[in-house]
């Protein structure tokens, strides 16, 4: 019997979601986010603040969520740490599950500002995870100005990177107002199974080890010999391995520049702030400046440092920065994470914008080019097999030298709805894994939301610096505005 096209759609969406997430057992670099938390300045939580248009009814969020963790396994998944640190921590399922505990619903007290709502999720990303549970929590905030309501999706990194959230809500928020068609979930789906105990998986990882490493050894010599016969019968292969290890050798070997002296404390405490910018304006702003839109993005962003620097009385030259790069690719599973981090010296005494953004292309452009751009990845299996307290020293180290870290995520260009209500703005906050302030941007709707997620002990004047972002993306959105022709005389 042939399938309709609804029906063959329904079959390809809960297959994606049945896979969201990836492998059972976690890669060696959510390993590493998992694990380090043991140090709370590395807790790596996600909070995700959607703004909608109207207030939704319960029976709904509640009927939603029950198709979600019956479409979505990772979402009914504990995770299971193996004794005596053998092997990755991995996703099991919960036979405890209970889905009452992960939502909540609060109603803010009048007036219902932003300000208020943006409180109430700092407070909520900063609280730990029960890593006995699931780890997730989404919460139905509903009083907000205006007779609107905000949904809090609040997810440990170790899930899903932020490209990974917006393939997942694309797939469940529905595209208008009454779509809340869901197709129901094969039952073998939604069976439930006994997780392994952490002794049990402790034993099946240490006699997999065991099997592992002299296959794992014999493997690594036998492709060495291949590699060395085929370097002497092709000397492009030479080349090639040679660029390899010295582009290694460029990515590990850099360094930070120094910090800036404003942003050098750190604490546990976390301030969510938020900026808004129409799309139109930064595409029209990079197509005159012969750009990307994250160019324009993060020029601006430095346009903002330098003058919160200089209103603060600290000029300085430069100061060091961090941003993902996506290694995803079109074959990749959704959710997981995928990305390698760099380290940029960013030209904060650099007023010309368009200066700023030609700095910032090249410095893309070379890190690009890098063979070796995934080199941190590759080594994550050699980091998950060091004591907890050198890992945790080792991430500390690499992400508290960095004053701020920035992010940009293609968002969902068109409306999308839940429970009846338009998700209007899309609001990301990443984590502060011991770095000063994580910015974020991702593009919904028409809309460039930012989130600001700032370390309260860094960032002393958070509205001072809200404002000089302000004007530093003003700075760069201006390259749109015809400039005035001098007459000559």
């Amino acid at each position: 019997m042939k399938m309709g096209k609804s029906e063959l759609f329904d079959v390809e969406l809960l297959a994606e979601l049945n896979d969201w997430g990836g492998p059972s057992e976690m890669s060696a670099f959510e390993a590493v986010m998992w694990r380090a938390e043991v140090d709370p300045r590395l807790r790596s939580t996600t909070t995700s603040v959607l703004f909608l248009d109207r207030e939704l009814d319960r029976d709904s969020f509640l009927e939603a969520h029950h198709w979600i963790v019956n479409a979505v396994p990772r979402f009914r998944q504990r995770v299971v740490v193996p004794a005596f640190g053998i092997g990755n921590p991995t996703w099991v399922e919960d036979p405890d599950f209970n889905l009452d505990y992960h939502l909540r619903h609060v109603r803010l007290p009048a007036p219902g500002s932003e300000r208020q709502l943006f409180d109430l999720a700092q407070t909520l990303a900063m609280t730990p995870f029960d890593k006995a549970r699931s780890p997730w929590e989404a919460t139905l905030v509903e009083g907000l100005k205006g007779g609107r309501a905000a949904y809090i999706l609040k997810l440990h990194h170790a899930t899903s990177d932020g490209l990974g959230i917006i393939q997942l809500l694309t797939r469940v928020f529905g595209k208008g107002r009454d779509d809340i068609r869901r197709p129901h979930p094969a039952k073998s789906n939604v069976i439930e199974i006994r997780p392994p105990t952490p002794s049990e998986l402790a034993t099946r990882q240490i006699r997999d080890s065991l099997f592992a490493l002299p296959s794992e050894a014999a493997g690594s010599i036998s492709t060495i010999t291949r590699s060395l016969g085929g370097w002497v019968r092709n000397p492009g292969a030479v080349r090639k391995g040679l660029a390899y290890v010295w582009s290694a050798k460029r990515v590990l070997g850099t360094r930070p520049v120094a910090g800036s002296g404003l942003f050098r404390k750190r604490s546990l405490s976390w301030r969510f702030d938020a900026i808004e910018i129409p799309l139109i304006q930064i595409k029209v702003a990079a197509k005159a400046a012969n750009a990307s839109v994250n160019d324009v993005f993060l020029s601006g962003l430095i346009g903002g440092f330098r003058r919160y620097h200089e209103a603060m009385g600290v000029p300085i030259k430069q100061m060091p920065i961090g941003f993902p790069i996506s290694l995803r690719s079109e074959n990749d599973v959704m959710g997981g994470n995928k990305f390698a981090g760099s380290q940029y010296a960013a030209p904060v005494s650099m007023k010309d914008p368009l200066k700023r953004i030609r700095h910032i292309q090249q410095f893309i452009k070379d890190i690009r080019a890098e063979p070796a751009l995934d080199v941190m990845i590759r080594l994550m299996p050699l980091v998950t097999r060091l004591p907890l307290a050198t890992v945790t020293a080792l991430t500390a180290d690499f992400t508290v030298a960095q004053d701020a870290q920035i992010s940009n995520i293609p968002g969902i260009p068109h409306p999308v709805y839940f429970g009846g209500a338009e998700v209007t703005h899309f609001w990301p906050f990443a984590p502060l894994p011991g770095c000063g302030m994580m910015i974020t941007m991702i593009s919904h709707n028409g809309r460039c939301c930012i989130g600001i997620n700032s370390d309260r002990a860094a960032v002393t004047e958070p509205e001072l610096l809200v404002k000089c972002f302000r004007e530093g993306l003003q700075e760069v959105l201006a390259f749109d505005k015809p400039k005035k022709r001098v007459r000559k005389v």
